[in-house]
């Protein structure tokens, strides 16, 4: 994190900030104080603690007023975003339906919703009657310059942040050097660990498939008779459900938290470490790390819902079933 701090401030020197995406255009009653105070909803550290690292940082005013800003304006325009994956699980799930949910509850009544976990052995066999190993091989695989790019051109950030930005990117990929452990946390509510277990099987190469899992099983020629890993296929479904929200980033219940050199300071929630860390240590970059890896994951999840939808609208067209 020491180097990060570092390399940004370097880079931000070197390229000057970005006079289109300054701090100073944004209407801020309250200051950086109030602008936190005003996303408090979003899946971040509760607002005193992004204060106290604020006050912390080693960057100028100005480049730390830009990184916070639009650090809380990526995971809003994000959150915004959940609804779509939920559209897309529970119309699989009403495809293979017919149209009609089965959503019954044991007491005989209609909840009226739909259950997104049912798509996974849904999209499962789509990927493995459907898609060859080639084809899957070619959705999960994902260059590290690509990242940057959709953070400018999607979600229009291209402040002192994209610098940052940039920067734990380049740390993901070289993630096990660090020594830092796993970022994830499991979802207190119900349980769900598919954040922990994604960023177990992420992987880099640095020639040729940039971000990876090892989607195949076998390392032979993907066409002379090499088959889709099952396995990894319904760990990334999984994960693919949790990005139908109820929340962006997955909260554990407070407990003692733990800083990323494995130190132990007061309460925190998920997203980062406590304010008792982030004061003796300074910045901890944890919870933009989990963020590159969301974005990973939701543009793997965007390339398997165009495949789907391109073979669904090809089957149709011919008269044929949706693909089941």
């Amino acid at each position: 994190d020491n180097w990060v701090v570092d390399k940004c401030m370097f880079d931000y020197v070197a390229g000057g900030a970005c006079a289109c995406c300054g701090f100073t255009h944004l209407f801020a009653p309250g200051g950086l104080e109030g602008m936190i105070n005003a996303f408090s909803d979003l899946e971040t550290d509760a607002a005193t603690m992004e204060l106290n690292a604020a006050k912390a940082s080693p960057w100028p005013p100005d480049m730390r007023d830009q990184i916070w800003s639009d650090r809380l304006l990526l995971r809003f325009k994000m959150k915004k975003e959940m609804k779509v994956y939920r559209e897309f699980l529970e119309g699989v799930v009403k495809d293979e339906n017919g149209g009609v949910v089965d959503d019954d509850d044991d007491d005989g009544s209609d909840s009226g919703e739909v259950d997104i976990n049912d798509a996974i052995p849904i999209l499962e066999k789509f990927c493995m009657n459907e898609l060859s190993p080639r084809q899957i091989q070619g959705i999960f695989q994902l260059p590290r310059s690509e990242i940057p790019e959709v953070l400018n051109s999607k979600y229009k950030i291209c402040s002192a942040f994209a610098v940052v930005f940039c920067t734990v990117v380049e740390q993901v990929a070289n993630f096990k050097v660090t020594g830092y452990p796993t970022d994830a946390r499991s979802n207190s509510n119900n349980g769900d660990n598919s954040e922990e277990i994604f960023e177990q099987n992420l992987k880099f190469k640095k020639v040729g498939r940039g971000f990876c899992v090892d989607i195949i099983a076998s390392s032979s020629d993907v066409d002379g008779g090499s088959t889709t890993n099952e396995k990894v296929l319904r760990m990334f479904l999984q994960r693919m459900v949790g990005l139908a929200g109820p929340t962006l980033l997955a909260r554990a219940a407070k407990s003692n938290a733990t800083s990323d050199d494995g130190g132990s300071g007061s309460d925190g929630d998920a997203d980062g470490a406590s304010s008792e860390v982030i004061e003796a240590k300074g910045p901890s970059f944890r919870s933009d790390r989990r963020v590159v890896r969301l974005m990973i994951a939701r543009y793997w999840a965007d390339r398997l819902i165009e495949k789907y939808e391109e073979v669904k609208k090809v089957k149709k067209m011919k008269g044929g079933p949706i693909p089941q």
